[in-house]
């Protein structure tokens, strides 16, 4: 179902003010002309009707290259890399004017493989989370490993554009037979694959216009009965306009003894058989789910259709469709996942040159639903990569592939789904030694499998996702005999296994090859089940628990859980590899710990392990009490909507924690009870969730670890989004008396780069019992900003109100924090202009540059 975009390339005629030109685009821009693709921004005001002109005649200029080899290398779309400057300053300099959105310009150069333009901190940041592997997997398996061939079968002609492509797999209701329903340009097939051994083709359907792409998917009705859905690409990648069709799977064998017989095709054409539907070329990918239809059209100006299927399953009723709000190569479902509490059902789509994964909740969509589903969660964008298809672990952690063969295979932990973080990237295990592409993936119990194109089917043990380990293969493309003799491979191709099932009640995967056809292959467990670990634990002379173990064979990782009464337990570690943990949240306590040892065969836990606390044989803890949540005695409080003020607020602790209820701004996110300001603050209402500016958290803590008393020093740090390190800054304000705030400026930061930013500030209390604290972060553009309320299109402003401790010894201070921000300021007004200046004085350079370049190249006659 998660089916390549990225494959070979097309021709387009474009016309050009003043002249025709014929130009060949790149694959990159998935079939479409670059008048199309940028048409498609346009028209979705992401871009626009001048720049597009101006980016058309400047691309004609550049002499895009018209080679159509699938052996195309993806880095050469320009014939030289004074085009490719030419068209990377243009974009540069509309972004610097403000006249076009980073995000608009970084995607066109993607798709024009110009490389990426800004190396943003999100990058750095995004690539400084990593906490694992990133490399090629290891492996200690000889041969094949776990797994094992069962039989093969090519049933149609494969050349040119016309390859088996998607596949998946049916069962019949009784489980007596199971069938492989495998793509091709041509059409298509059905093969009876019960006995894996001999598989025989049972019908085929021919469907005109077929090319690179078809896919299929099956849904399940309320009376049982199963439907297949097959759909493709549109007219590119050797496409001509297909069609969706859907079958009734009903017509086919459920007798355990006797099959329909060799292409005996007992599904009939009709109201009752199988029905071509029209809805042509939107199947690039598609995907069954909660009695939903997705197609994917793989580009931005259609996105990704959806339509209900289970009022009636052979009348697919459009429902809407996300063109416009990011590419739409693919995407996957997981129902009954537990975000914040709730239970939800999330919509994973890979946007492709998006560069990253959105997450959509669907949990309310149905029949009647018109509406794109709130958008909750996305990964980070990642440069030069090609978001193709993802899956996702134990509800919690997402696999993506990379199909630009940068990093092929990264890992997300979504437990905070509206924050993604990496955690690892990995290649198959022969990657230093044999690049290739990778394609699509799906999780099975504690595997991962992918088709690998050239490198076959892999597979991978994600019982530790931070360090996954490949357990075994099946080389579909350099050894499809099996013999142990390996086709030599020159370099990537996208040739070899495109797509896998693993769903059959027999355990059977079915691998399609796109020339070498269906493989049915079975696995077996790579090892047993790890043995529980011996652990010993100590006290340190501070109260610390040292805790070690032994190690064993095939152990992916450990996890450490703790209890107070040995009785309920809490995982206070995993994903360990190493064999000891030091615990010093056990200081003055007694502990009884656990160590679980993990691979994706299973775990083995050791015996409980009893750390016990004497009097007088520790050092006074050197961190704050641990608190148990009530006011007034050291106690970490949660932020509650005050009513009556408008704003979250919260009682005598050590700290006070808003978590999600400023998350946001205006309608961009879940920010609940808006503006969340005391003197109603409006928030600006430009841009988008998560990649414009606004605020997610304010955190305010006493220094000391005692409660938050008058006189004493509180830390302020603020969860907040930027869009750019140069204009977007965080302003901290404080006031005395919520009740009538008088604001005085604490600090103000300047973003370190874009994405997500933790800031804080520290400053002592002045005198009050119910105390105000604002953050606002705004974007300047080099115009610093006045007073406590801005008023910008992407400012965000909130409070958070405390109750504070009365100290009847503290007399009050006088508050200097106004004057010295104000110094503050005026520093950074000076450094702000200067870095303006510099910045113009770049700007004027690269537009001399450019028209240098362009004279140049009139001079000299290039086109």
């Amino acid at each position: 179902m998660k089916i390549s975009s990225i494959i070979w390339s097309t021709v387009a005629s474009i016309s050009f003010k003043g002249a025709a030109t014929a130009m060949q685009m790149d694959d990159m821009l998935m079939g479409q002309s670059l008048d199309s693709f940028l048409s498609g921004l346009v028209q979705h005001q992401q871009l626009s009707e001048e720049h597009k002109l101006e980016i058309v005649n400047m691309a004609s200029e550049g002499d895009i290259d018209a080679s159509s080899s699938k052996e195309h290398y993806r880095d050469k779309g320009f014939t030289t890399a004074e085009s490719k400057d030419l068209l990377r300053d243009y974009l540069y300099n509309t972004v610097y004017d403000g006249t076009m959105e980073e995000e608009t310009a970084e995607e066109i150069a993607s798709t024009l493989n110009l490389g990426g333009l800004f190396f943003t901190e999100e990058m750095v940041d995004s690539l400084a989370l990593m906490q694992g592997l990133n490399g090629a997997a290891p492996a200690d398996y000889q041969g094949e490993g776990n797994m094992h061939r069962l039989g093969n079968i090519l049933p149609v002609s494969v050349s040119g554009n016309s390859f088996v492509n998607g596949i998946w797999g049916y069962s019949t209701p009784n489980g007596a037979r199971e069938y492989a329903l495998m793509c091709a340009g041509a059409g298509l097939s059905i093969i009876d694959v019960t006995k894996a051994a001999a598989p025989v083709r049972v019908q085929f359907t021919p469907m005109p216009g077929g090319g690179i792409w078809r896919d299929v998917c099956t849904h399940v009705d309320d009376g049982g009965k199963t439907y297949a859905y097959v759909a493709a690409q549109g007219n590119h990648g050797g496409g001509n306009s297909p069609n969706l069709f859907v079958f009734d799977l009903s017509w086919l064998s459920d007798d355990a003894g006797q099959s329909n017989g060799e292409d005996s095709n007992p599904i009939p054409q009709g109201d009752n058989g199988y029905i071509d539907l029209g809805e042509t070329g939107y199947g690039h990918t598609i995907n069954c789910a909660r009695g939903l239809l997705f197609l994917h059209t793989a580009g931005s100006s259609d996105g990704c259709r959806v339509y209900d299927i289970s009022e009636n399953p052979t009348k697919p009723k459009f429902l809407f469709d996300t063109g416009g709000t990011g590419g739409c190569h693919d995407s996957m479902v997981q129902t009954g996942v537990d975000v914040g509490g709730e239970t939800k059902d999330l919509w994973i789509i890979s946007e492709g040159f998006g560069r990253r994964d959105n997450i959509r909740d669907i949990t309310l969509v149905n029949p009647k639903t018109k509406s794109i589903p709130p958008l909750i969660g996305r990964t980070p964008t990642m440069a030069g990569i090609y978001s193709h298809s993802s899956d996702l672990y134990k509800n919690r952690y997402l696999f993506q592939t990379d199909e630009n063969n940068l990093h092929d295979i990264s890992v997300y932990d979504i437990k905070n789904i509206q924050s993604p973080v990496l955690i690892s990237k990995f290649q198959h295990s022969e990657h230093n030694s044999f690049d290739t592409y990778t394609h699509n993936g799906f999780v099975l119990g504690h595997y991962y499998l992918n088709a690998y194109y050239q490198a076959g089917l892999r597979v991978f043990d994600i019982s530790n996702p931070h360090y996954v380990q490949e357990v075994g293969k099946i080389e579909t493309h350099r050894d499809p005999d099996g013999d142990g003799k390996y086709e030599k491979i020159k370099k990537p191709l996208f040739e070899g296994a495109w797509n896998l099932h693993v769903g059959l009640p027999s355990g059977n995967i079915l691998v399609n090859d796109m020339f070498k056809g269906l493989f049915i292959v079975k696995a077996s467990a790579p090892y047993d089940p790890p043995e529980s670990p011996v652990v010993s634990a100590e006290r340190g002379g501070n109260g610390d628990v040292n805790l070690s173990w032994n190690s064993g064979s095939n152990i992916r990782g450990y996890s450490v859980d703790r209890s107070f009464d040995d009785v309920t337990y809490t995982r206070i570690a995993e994903h360990l590899i190493g064999t000891s943990f030091l615990d010093s949240d056990a200081r003055g306590k007694s502990a009884f710990y656990r160590i679980i040892a993990v691979n994706g065969e299973g775990e083995g836990v050791s015996d409980s392990v009893y750390s016990k606390f004497v009097t007088g044989d520790t050092t006074p803890p050197t961190h704050a009490p641990t608190p148990d949540g009530t006011p007034g005695n050291g106690g970490p409080q949660t932020a509650t909507y005050n009513k009556e003020l408008g704003v979250p607020s919260c009682a005598i602790g050590v700290s006070c924690d808003t978590l999600l209820l400023l998350d946001g701004r205006h309608k961009l996110g879940p920010e609940p009870n808006q503006p969340n300001t005391l003197d109603n603050c409006s928030d600006g209402t430009g841009g988008n969730y998560h990649s414009d500016e606004s605020l997610d958290v304010i955190f305010i803590s006493s220094d000391s670890g005692e409660d938050i008393t008058e006189g004493s020093t509180v830390t302020v740090k603020a969860d907040a989004w930027c869009w750019d390190r140069r204009f977007d800054f965080i302003y901290f304000f404080h006031a005395s008396d919520a009740t009538d705030p008088d604001w005085n400026l604490t600090g103000r930061i300047q973003c370190t780069g874009g994405g997500k930013q933790t800031l804080s500030v520290s400053y002592e209390l002045p005198k009050g019992t119910l105390q105000a604290v604002r953050v606002s972060i705004r974007y300047e553009n080099g115009n610093v900003a006045q007073g406590a309320c801005g008023s910008g299109s992407y400012d965000d402003a909130d409070d958070v109100v405390i109750e504070v401790k009365e100290d009847p010894s503290f007399q009050g201070t006088t508050d200097t924090g106004t004057t010295e921000a104000e110094e503050k300021v005026e520093t950074v007004k000076e450094s702000t202009n200067s870095d303006q200046q510099t910045h113009d004085k770049k700007k004027q350079h690269r537009k001399g540059e450019r028209k240098r370049k362009q004279q140049l190249r009139k001079k000299n006659g290039s086109r």
